[in-house]
């Protein structure tokens, strides 16, 4: 079928809480500082760059944690898109062991404990994958920031006491190439998506299934194997997408934004599950997603 012309929009997701308390976290760290001196840092609290998976809480966990969700690393992706909301990538703040500021090249390294291969984070735009927190050096308070240009910028931080971060089955059940002539429109693998939708008051909400305008609701289980946003309308909110269940094609239009319980929701994008943790795919970054060939 014919692709549509595109109307972009960007989304945004609500920031997590200012700040996470040292027992949802690491609570040490060792800080190379912009002269290359190495400081150590204990109390930590992480801030700026870090948020709640709230979509992951559990209202009736026995925990704080599992009440609010994991903490997770947010990592905008370097060829997600021209514009500042991309692809996002949730790593457990708990496995992160350490991260490297490149500033000549503008691009943060993520070591996961756990992965083969660190993860890539592009510093391109202001205020995007920037991390602040905050801890005490000699018995004084002291606040630490990493990529962001600005004078006394960290070079590196690492954590004390990384855990390896839990397997997961399925991650690489679908092929996501995205929209980016520029990177000439890279593949990536996840699995296991869902709807991502956020409501008033910073409330997210992970569904199964998305609802369409005429038919059965979307679920991209192992029926659906190919998936092309055709156009995404910020004037209408809605998005065309054209799908493969089994053997046949169709196109299925997708409000983006949906109403339940008298408060009106916006979808997000698509969450998949990745080795490192989650990735947020807005849908105007997706270019097509197809299951990968079994030879």
């Amino acid at each position: 079928m014919r692709r549509w012309g595109r109307v972009v929009v960007g989304l945004v997701l609500v920031s997590g809480l200012a700040f996470a308390r040292a027992a949802d976290g690491p609570t040490e760290a060792t800080v190379t500082d912009a002269d290359n001196k190495e400081v150590k840092v204990a109390g930590l609290k992480l801030s700026t760059g870090t948020r709640r998976l709230a979509w992951l809480g559990d209202p009736a966990g026995d925990t704080e944690e599992a009440k609010k969700g994991p903490l997770a690393l947010e990592l905008r992706e370097p060829h997600s898109t021209t514009y500042s909301k991309g692809i996002i990538t949730y790593v457990p703040v708990n496995s992160v062991e350490s991260i490297k500021y490149d500033y000549d090249k503008q691009v943060a390294s993520v070591v996961v404990k756990g992965l083969a291969e660190p993860l890539a984070g592009t510093l391109q735009y202001r205020g995007v994958n920037v991390l602040g927190f905050e801890g005490t050096v000699d018995d004084k308070v002291m606040r630490f920031s990493g990529g962001a240009f600005t004078k006394g910028n960290i070079k590196a931080v690492t954590f004390a006491d990384a855990t390896p971060i839990a397997s997961k089955k399925g991650t690489g059940s679908w092929q996501i190439q995205i929209d980016q002539p520029k990177a000439e429109n890279p593949t990536l693998k996840a699995g296991n998506f869902k709807f991502l939708y956020q409501y008033p008051g910073g409330i997210e909400v992970l569904a199964e299934a998305a609802t369409v305008r005429k038919g059965d609701p979307l679920k991209l289980d192992d029926t659906v194997k190919t998936f092309t946003p055709l156009a995404v309308d910020q004037n209408t909110h809605l998005a065309a997408i054209e799908v493969q269940i089994g053997d046949a094609e169709k196109v299925v239009v997708i409000p983006q934004q949906l109403e339940k319980d008298g408060k009106t929701g916006v979808l997000m994008g698509l969450v998949g599950e990745v080795d490192a943790g989650w990735k947020l795919f807005p849908l105007h970054s997706i270019k097509g997603m197809k299951r990968p060939r079994r030879d």
